[in-house]
């Protein structure tokens, strides 16, 4: 996910995030929102949701959101996946939640190794897509 983490650094980094999540428009993709939902925790971690929106019925659509436990260290930030929703197909999978410590608690490992695959090609798309220049 580093091409999030570069737009979150472009925007004041986690904690700026925290406090103001950011929605980018980048027509004519859907909408890209990024905000934490949880944390910090003790070990410094955050709990980021990533979403494309658009709107149905006026209601909000995801396609897709995906959560994610990041960490930040000296040798680098460590995205890992939580859950994914895509609200146009009625679909939900957790593959981990966070202890109240800020640690992984990991409930699916395969359906985890897919998602975080899914999610690095969603992070490659997003900047192939410009969204780093909005």
């Amino acid at each position: 996910m580093k091409h999030v983490q570069q737009m979150i650094d472009q925007h004041g980094s986690f904690e700026a995030v925290r406090t103001h999540y950011l929605r980018l428009e980048n027509p004519p993709f859907m909408r890209l929102v990024i905000e934490v939902i949880g944390g910090p925790y003790p070990n410094g971690a955050y709990e980021l949701s990533i979403a494309h929106y658009a709107e149905q019925n006026g209601d909000a659509m995801r396609d897709p959101e995906i959560t994610f436990l990041v960490v930040p260290s000296a040798e680098g930030t460590t995205w890992t996946p939580l859950t994914i929703e895509n609200s146009y197909l009625g679909a939900y999978q957790m593959v981990a939640e966070v202890t109240k410590e800020g640690l992984i608690k990991v409930k699916q490992s395969q359906a985890m190794n897919d998602l975080r695959d899914f999610a690095n090609q969603w992070d490659h798309n997003l900047k192939e897509q410009g969204f780093l220049e909005v």
